[in-house]
């Protein structure tokens, strides 16, 4: 827990991947008959599969990945920044997700690693604030001749990794 912070409970839809198709999926819990209800999760599971899962809009000074081989004077287009639409329902500044889609032409470098890290840092800030946890974040290189990092995040015993194509 963060010094000084009041620690909020963790409640909300649970969201698993689903293996057959890797992609995350609503869990619903069986209660019989072919029946069921939606699953509760209670850890941080949830609020850090959604932080790492969805693409955080690109600032307008963040080098877009397409930008770097287009030619100069060219303009990106209108939805090369990505993120998601309900951002603009947020106070100013907060936005959801993080920005790991914006390495997918970086090279594999330490400063794309240490961007990979930073990035997954901006990703669960707000997460840890508002519940008042310690949320541990690192990025290391799960193939670099083919350029795959590895970014993984944990709290409170449960980790979270995800894994992004920088070349």
């Amino acid at each position: 827990m963060l010094a000084g912070m009041a620690q909020i409970p963790f409640c909300s839809l649970r969201l698993g991947v689903n293996p057959a198709l890797g992609v995350l999926d609503l869990v619903i819990d069986p209660i019989g008959n072919g029946r069921g209800r939606m699953a509760i999760d209670r850890t941080p599971a949830t609020p850090l599969l959604i932080a790492l899962g969805t693409d955080r809009r690109a600032d307008a000074d963040d080098v877009l990945p397409e930008m770097m081989t287009a030619p100069a004077g060219a303009r990106p287009g209108l939805f090369a920044y990505r993120g998601w639409a309900g951002d603009i329902c947020l106070p100013a500044e907060q936005r959801y997700g993080w920005k790991g889609w914006l390495l997918a032409r970086a090279g594999n470098t330490e400063a794309t690693r240490v961007a990979a890290a930073d990035y997954a840092a901006q990703a669960v800030s707000p997460i840890a604030e508002y519940h008042g946890v310690e949320i541990d974040t690192s990025a290391s290189w799960y193939d670099r001749a083919r350029g795959i990092l590895q970014i993984t995040v944990s709290a409170a015993a449960v980790r979270v990794a995800q894994r992004v194509t920088a070349l």
